[in-house]
């Protein structure tokens, strides 16, 4: 919003000379064939706080403080919103010093034969009209003589107002608020509140469309998350099956199970031995079934030691 507000500076303004980069800007105008600048300072919080704009030389004008140059009773910056558009702020106050050239502050005004004040000459008419046994006929001349001294803001136009306007305005309530109705400032601000609220509207819209798709979305994510715990079910189970496979065929347990494997031989062929010795089977068969067992001894009892010189090189080389 910041780089809009400053790209509507450049769009209503010619002359936009850049000070320092979001911060600071110069406008020049032509005042009475004079030149004036006037400095925009964007202070940290714009656009919600107005800017500061302030005047060079500084001019004797309502809208102006005589001491420092800024510009602090100009319509726009009374009635500043986050809405307002900085742009046509500082080209309504260019247009009010082109077309009412001020006076500048440090210059002399005439003291002698200098005419009375408007307000000063329309008191002096009324006196004199009344004097006369007139009665004082207040026209659009004289309106305008008597109030344009006022220099309190008037974002409202009610100096523009004759007495007439000014009663119907406190009496009729329908004519005050369609004289309301028409004030520029809060027309804008009714225009940009269609806006809003069309956008509101558009994105409304736009979020009904997608609810299908979110809520289509939804589901495959509930639907994948269920997945997801099922395959963690099965993950549990598996791994619980793998260490317990683990465990069977570790190095320990398998040089456990060949030393009973081993003793188990060697029980068979004392076993044979003793059978043969106490007569129980004849030459032939003892020689087969000893030779077979001593065999099979030999061959677990060779694979135990294998396998305990293996685990014994494993451990020292701190495995």
């Amino acid at each position: 919003m910041r780089k809009r507000q400053i790209d509507t500076l450049k769009i209503f303004n010619h002359n936009v000379q850049e000070v320092k980069e979001n911060e600071e800007y110069l406008v020049n105008f032509d005042c009475g064939g004079r030149e004036i600048a006037i400095n925009i300072l964007l202070g940290s919080g714009f656009p919600n706080e107005k800017p500061k704009l302030i005047v060079s030389p500084i001019l004797r004008h309502p809208w102006v403080n005589g001491t420092t140059g800024e510009i602090e009773n100009a319509p726009g910056i009374l009635n500043y919103t986050i809405h307002s558009d900085l742009g046509r702020i500082v080209q309504a106050v260019g247009r009010e010093f082109e077309k009412h050239p001020p006076r500048f502050v440090n210059e002399s005004t005439p003291q002698h034969h200098a005419p009375p004040p408007p307000a000063a000459a329309a008191a002096n008419q009324h006196h004199q009209q009344c004097r006369n046994g007139n009665v004082p006929d207040y026209g659009v001349d004289n309106r305008n003589a008597m109030l344009s001294p006022s220099h309190e803001p008037d974002p409202f136009g009610l100096r523009n107002l004759t007495t007439d306007e000014l009663s119907r305005l406190n009496a009729d309530e329908d004519y005050l608020e369609e004289f309301v109705a028409k004030l520029p400032f809060l027309q804008h601000q009714n225009d940009e509140l269609d806006q809003l609220l069309a956008g509101i509207e558009s994105l409304a819209v736009d979020n009904l469309a997608r609810k299908q798709t979110v809520e289509e979305r939804k589901a495959k994510l509930e639907s994948l998350a269920l997945e997801f715990k099922e395959l963690g079910q099965q993950w549990e189970s598996m791994n619980q099956r793998y260490q317990r496979k683990a465990e069977d065929f570790s190095p320990q347990h398998i040089k456990e199970l060949l030393q009973i494997a081993v003793s188990t031989a060697d029980s068979k062929s004392d076993d044979e031995a003793q059978r043969f010795l106490a007569g129980q089977s004849d030459v032939g068969t003892f020689l087969q079934n000893f030779i077979e067992s001593r065999k099979l001894y030999t061959m677990r009892k060779a694979k135990e030691e294998r396998l305990v010189q293996q685990l014994t090189a494993l451990e020292r080389a701190a495995f």
